[in-house]
């Protein structure tokens, strides 16, 4: 039986929240589809679109882990950072795979419309702020993103910064014109009626528990209470793979992370503190990311973990919301808090390939946002439908090396602690 969605805000505000049926008796199809969160749902889409017949299954409900719990934003990028890939494999790849992002994110937008998808409202504007004041690197930031990869960010000063933000944590930023945020629950909702009105079959509470070649090519996904007969088959099970393939399974590994939102604020004392709708997020190792929903609540979230979700998380967050804008003291009070686990790999970036013929993985999509599934759902639907080679821009990150097995998330715990020491430095001597 499928676990339903957990208490969010968004599962409180979906618009349509029919569930589907899970299989039951063998079926057929040309390719089958694993996981039916935003990647497998955009990889579903996009094989669809192009005449594909398709069956998507997943174990749980559509969206039911990071993909319908997010911070809701659409900005483009990958979550190793531009910088940081062009020394792994240089300018002319990352300019390719920024290409990708930014395809990614518009390809998203057209869906919304095309579809007429209602996870509104749909606001543009997303505000990066400096935590420290060091505003000759921002600058280098944004000289690089627009001179080499024709990014149109805009510098914004201490002042503008805080005219929206009224907090002296904040110092300079940069304004992203064309990133975005939205209802990710709803959008989820939206790429599956999508998907079913074009023809696709969507199993719910349908869990893949081993996948057989078979003797005249293409595979068998086995379930409980059926087999699904396929000629090519897409792993896009995030951190949920468990054991239908440990290669995957070991080459990334679980975080926890989390989000709180408020009860509604009155909108004059929520003015005096964030007077933007704009999504906002820092720039320290440990950031804060957040943004004002439209009655009047703010959305805030941060943090990693190995250890769950802690029970006290509401008051966690809230401490954590005061620190930046301490005028809210007494009138902020949650309403929801709520942790999942993420997909990360060591390099921070997505893992898009083949195991072997016709038997693909597109996963791993923790810390990105929303537009890397995008990119991921494209390029392997294009390259299954057309031979589409753009899959291969990401092979230096899908060799699926050993990620440290069970002690992988204690690793990436010591990593996290590092960078909030390191933002704890930084802070130090910047005063």
């Amino acid at each position: 039986m499928a676990e339903n969605y957990i208490e969010t805000y968004y599962r409180d505000t979906l618009n349509t929240n029919n569930p589907r049926p899970s299989l039951e008796g063998d079926t057929d199809t040309e390719i089958c589809v694993i996981g039916g969160g935003l990647a497998g749902l955009s990889t579903a889409l996009g094989l669809v679109e192009k005449g594909k017949r398709v069956t998507l299954i997943e174990s749980n409900r559509i969206g039911w882990g990071a993909s319908g719990r997010n911070g809701g934003f659409v900005a483009k990028g990958y979550a190793g950072g531009y910088k940081q890939l062009v020394k792994k494999v240089g300018l002319p790849h990352t300019k390719e795979l920024h290409k990708l992002a930014t395809h990614g994110r518009s390809l998203i937008k057209k869906r919304i419309d095309k579809y007429n998808i209602d996870c509104g409202p749909v606001r543009h504007g997303v505000l990066g702020v400096s935590w420290n004041n060091h505003p000759e690197a921002v600058k280098d930031y944004i000289e690089f993103m627009r001179n080499d990869l024709n990014a149109p960010l805009e510098f914004w000063s201490t002042e503008q910064v805080r005219e929206l933000c009224k907090t002296d944590r904040y110092y300079d930023g940069f304004y992203s014109p064309e990133d975005y945020q939205f209802h990710p629950l709803n959008y989820v909702h939206g790429l599956a009626k999508a998907i079913e009105d074009q023809g696709g079959v969507i199993y719910e509470a349908t869990k893949a528990e081993k996948i057989d070649e078979r003797s005249d090519g293409g595979y068998i996904v086995n379930t409980a209470n059926g087999k699904i007969k396929c000629d090519q088959v897409v792993l896009c099970c995030s951190i949920y793979v468990d054991d239908l393939n440990k290669k995957l399974k070991y080459a990334a590994f679980p975080v926890y992370t989390y989000v709180m939102v408020t009860k509604p604020i009155d909108p004059q004392l929520l003015d005096s503190a964030l007077n933007t709708e704009y999504c906002i997020f820092d720039n320290r190792y440990a950031q804060d990311y957040y943004r004002r929903l439209p009655d009047n609540r703010i959305m805030w979230g941060g943090r990693v973990s190995i250890k769950g979700v802690p029970k006290n998380l509401a008051e966690i967050m809230v401490r954590d919301l005061l620190k930046v804008y301490p005028q809210l003291e007494g009138a902020v009070e949650s309403e929801y808090a709520w942790g999942g686990s993420l997909c990360y790999a060591p390099h921070k970036m997505p893992q898009i390939g083949q195991l072997k013929p016709g038997y693909w993985y597109n996963t791993c999509f923790g810390g990105h946002g929303l537009v890397p599934t995008s990119v991921g759902g494209d390029v392997v639907s294009s390259a299954i439908a057309n031979g589409d080679e753009r899959y291969k821009l990401f092979e230096p990150f899908s060799k699926l090396n050993f990620a440290g097995g069970p002690l992988s998330p204690y690793v990436a715990q010591t990593v996290y602690y590092a960078w909030r020491a390191r933002d704890i430095m930084i802070e130090h001597f910047s005063k």
